[in-house]
């Protein structure tokens, strides 16, 4: 079998309104717009992967991602699809260093191909299921009141939360005091700064919460600081009793060994969007291992194809904290027509049809045309 071409068709989905209302929060568009990955075979098997984007953190884009896999495909076209880790180093010789989201859409829709030839789900290819369900973190609705949501996410079984910090000092530290009575002692809130923060004010931050904060209850502050600020997060990580987690400037093998020779962080937020691909994210996950750094398998604003392939990884992972699939329940309707990743009480689990388990035999399981995002050059 052989790989033919590999296409791609940028799509959209709409935030829910509660989660765009108060724009001090993580600023981000109203729509996102990431990219359907097929891989086409000479037998007509189909595999599906996903590319997702942050523009504001990372500068990729659905057209450039669109380009990067023009820029990628000579180099995988002929492969036998099953020769993995040869698609990934020829996705590297033509682009060593970029198109990091079209890398990670193709080797997910490799894996799920993979998959689907071999008829075996994608955790059986990164080594089996290791457990039965990963918990999965969640963002509350960014609107005045996100206690109230909060309050309801409790309710549905979630116990692992990102909260998105302002950089306002002030403002950040009203609403972890809004949300604190709300989790108890039976969450854990991660304060996401998203590199907001200078080390000065988390150090400010970290001290008033050390003073206010009950040793039972459970925060962690995540990319306080700059992504490549590997000292500062070490300055912060001595600092304080709450565990420190890198997570932005993470995009290589070469970063997170950075970040564990600084001893700049208790726990690393490893995103296969992020890094470039499943391989890519396994190999990072077995570096934290041998090093006994603790991580969490995470998504970065996924639609339900990425959030799938990272619920595979989780549950193939000997012993993430928690993971991050709930991305998808974000938006109004998500393109996933069947299958994928399921939520059920705050865990995170997978089928065990092959590949991603989207749809089934005659069709992919996703909705495209409806979705599509057509772009036009003069």
């Amino acid at each position: 079998m052989k790989i033919t071409d590999i296409t791609g068709t940028a799509v959209r989905a709409d935030y829910r309104p509660e989660y765009m209302k108060d724009k001090r929060y993580y600023v981000k568009d109203e729509t996102q717009v990431n990219v359907i990955v097929q891989i086409h075979t000479d037998e007509g098997i189909v595999g599906i992967g996903e590319a997702a984007h942050c523009p504001g953190l990372y500068g990729e884009t659905a057209p450039s991602t669109l380009g990067g896999i023009d820029l990628l495909k000579p180099g995988l076209v002929g492969l036998d699809p099953l020769q993995l880790t040869k698609a990934n180093t020829m996705m590297d010789r033509y682009s060593p260093a970029g198109n990091v989201a079209a890398k990670a859409g193709i080797d997910i829709a490799l894996h799920d191909l993979a998959g689907k030839i071999l008829g075996i789900p994608m955790y059986q290819l990164l080594g089996g299921r290791m457990h039965d369900g990963v918990p999965t973190h969640i963002t509350p609705a960014t609107y005045e009141d996100t206690a109230s949501d909060m309050g309801r996410l409790m309710s549905q079984g979630y116990r692992f939360f990102k909260q998105k910090m302002s950089g306002d000092t002030e403002y950040d530290l009203d609403i972890v005091r809004s949300l604190l009575p709300v989790i108890g002692d039976r969450a854990t809130l991660s304060l996401d700064a998203n590199q907001a923060w200078s080390v000065n004010q988390a150090l400010l931050i970290a001290g008033v919460l050390e003073r206010e904060v009950p040793l039972q209850q459970k925060i962690i502050l995540e990319q306080p600081v700059l992504a490549n600020d590997f000292s500062g997060l070490a300055k912060i990580r001595r600092a304080t009793r709450f565990p420190v987690m890198a997570d932005d400037g993470i995009r290589t093998v070469a970063d997170l060994n950075r970040v564990i020779e600084a001893e700049a962080a208790d726990i690393v937020s490893l995103k296969i969007s992020r890094v470039g691909g499943v391989q890519k994210c396994q190999q990072m996950i077995r570096v934290a291992e041998a090093h006994n750094v603790d991580y969490i398998v995470d998504e970065i604003n996924e639609m339900k194809v990425a959030n799938t392939a990272v619920a595979h990884l989780a549950v193939a992972s000997r012993n993430p904290l928690y993971t991050g699939v709930a991305c998808h329940t974000l938006f109004e309707q998500d393109i996933v027509a069947s299958g994928g990743v399921s939520i059920v009480e705050g865990m995170a689990n997978v089928n065990d049809l092959p590949g991603l388990g989207i749809g089934s035999e005659s069709a992919l399981g996703i909705d495209l045309e409806s979705t599509a995002v057509r772009y036009e050059y003069a």
